[in-house]
């Protein structure tokens, strides 16, 4: 199969380079010179032009083409190429209505979904198959990693699940214990799936695992209540967080914005601090605005006077939502400084997320990565379901589907469909009597039937077997 990404920027290569890890055909597309020699160690058909040139889209081998994403750093033309690339498959193919190429359209600006206020449903006029657009995901796993600021990574599983990716400290009572056994020294504590060592990397767990100082854990929890547990279980310590926070956010941004109806829809008061006068008064006059317990103010991040006046070491969390990574960086240090606990900040730049963690920041967040991984969710759409990377463990991907009818796993135990498909299965959703749906853990299920929904971990070789396995 091959996959056609237009625009070579970190999305575009963040793609290709786990679709090569993948084993699949990867070609890129980008006007610009620059970024196509950036894409030169990814081992990819690299083709200098326009995503809306039909010269392009011919030297990409389109007619050979199943996926392409439109990943440029412009959404009006993400969206118009839609129609353009599905035209010129139809007419290289024969194929009328371009049915063997499935189209992925990237976004940043989540106002173009809003059927009143925007262009959509966008999917009817651009002829995009999947609209990916990750606004939401990244402030939902912001918001939930400043719960537990101390398990290294904490990323969603769908439906109101987690996974916890975490380093076991010399502190650990888990130390010399199995991934099989942890129940018996922590009760209750969600299970481990997936494990890495600094000998033998990533891999799925079949509980003989011995846990050593400095391993990588991976957990599933069905609830963000688990997260104090997981913490205590390493050797960590949080600090306590009031049930309803007190929330500092800098910047009226897009993201801004949604963080701060994040922690108002649970109770917390929230201050915006914006140093660009209109975003404010936007801010102020939406329908957030109107909220009691909403502060905005119109000033400079960094100005000492005004964050002595708001009092900023008093705050419970500070979150940097400004769209200049290095302003977010220096916001959140100062924030540190002055005693506050969690510091979330959104970061563009990949590359800088680690380098952030290593100075004590606790919760970086990069919007590019998680861009990534919702494309490859719609690339893997063959498979509906979830699927997310996990960036401390790249061997090991998490995904889910949905069982019908003609599934050979139906009827087969949690233990037998492991084997059969080499996986670890986390979690089974199913519905009951009263069409109510429930999140189990395998141990409460018995055989897997039609209409379950498996969630499981996979090393990411055995990719294109378990899908095939998987497939409906």
């Amino acid at each position: 199969m091959r996959v056609i990404i237009a625009g070579a920027g970190e999305v575009g290569r963040g793609v290709a380079n786990a679709l090569r890890q993948e084993k699949r055909s990867v070609a890129l597309i980008d006007p610009k010179p620059s970024a196509i020699s950036e894409s030169q160690s990814l081992d990819c058909l690299l083709v200098t032009g326009s995503v809306l040139s039909r010269d392009s889209l011919l030297r990409a081998g389109i007619s050979d083409a199943e996926i392409i994403v439109m990943a440029t750093n412009n959404d009006e033309v993400n969206l118009l190429a839609c129609a353009f690339a599905k035209r010129v498959y139809s007419e290289q193919v024969g194929d009328r209505n371009a049915a063997g190429l499935t189209v992925v359209a990237v976004i940043s600006n989540p106002n173009l979904l809003n059927d009143d206020k925007g262009a959509g449903p966008l999917e009817k006029w651009t002829r995009a198959d999947h609209i990916v657009c990750s606004s939401d995901q990244i402030v939902e796993q912001l918001a939930a990693g400043l719960l537990a600021p101390s398990i290294d990574e904490i990323l969603s599983f769908g439906d109101k699940s987690w996974i916890s990716a975490v380093n076991v400290t010399s502190q650990s009572a888990l130390i010399g214990v199995s991934t099989g056994d942890v129940t018996n020294v922590f009760v209750d504590i969600p299970l481990i799936y997936a494990i890495s060592s600094e000998n033998d990397g990533g891999r799925l767990t079949d509980g003989s695992e011995i846990i050593k100082e400095g391993d990588i854990l991976v957990f599933v929890s069905r609830s963000t209540s688990k997260f104090n547990l997981i913490t205590k279980a390493v050797g960590r310590v949080d600090p306590e967080l009031p049930e309803k926070p007190l929330v500092a956010i800098f910047g009226a941004t897009k993201f801004g914005n949604k963080l701060a109806k994040h922690y108002l829809e649970i109770g917390s008061e929230v201050v915006v601090i914006e140093p660009n006068l209109d975003l404010a008064n936007e801010l102020v006059g939406s329908k957030i605005g109107m909220n009691k317990r909403l502060d905005v103010i119109h000033g400079d991040p960094q100005d000492e006077d005004l964050l002595r006046e708001l009092g900023i070491d008093n705050q419970d969390i500070s979150i940097a939502a400004l769209n200049d990574d290095n302003l977010n960086i220096a916001i959140s240090m100062g924030a540190k400084d002055k005693g506050v606990a969690r510091t979330g900040l959104l970061l563009k730049d990949r590359a800088l997320v680690e380098a952030v963690q290593r100075i004590g920041l606790t919760r970086p967040i990069s919007r590019r990565l998680v861009t990534v991984t919702s494309i490859l969710k719609s690339i893997h759409m063959n498979i509906p379901g979830t699927y997310q990377s996990i960036p401390t463990l790249p061997e090991i991907i998490s995904m889910s589907a949905t069982l019908n009818s003609g599934n050979n796993l139906v009827g087969k135990t949690v233990e037998e469909a492991e084997h059969k498909i080499g996986s670890r299965i986390a979690l089974i959703e199913k519905e009951d009597e009263d069409g109510v749906l429930n999140v189990l853990n395998p141990s409460q299920v018995d055989v897997l039937e039609v209409s379950d929904k498996i969630y499981l971990f996979l090393e990411k070789t055995d990719l294109k077997r378990v899908e095939k396995s998987l497939e409906n």
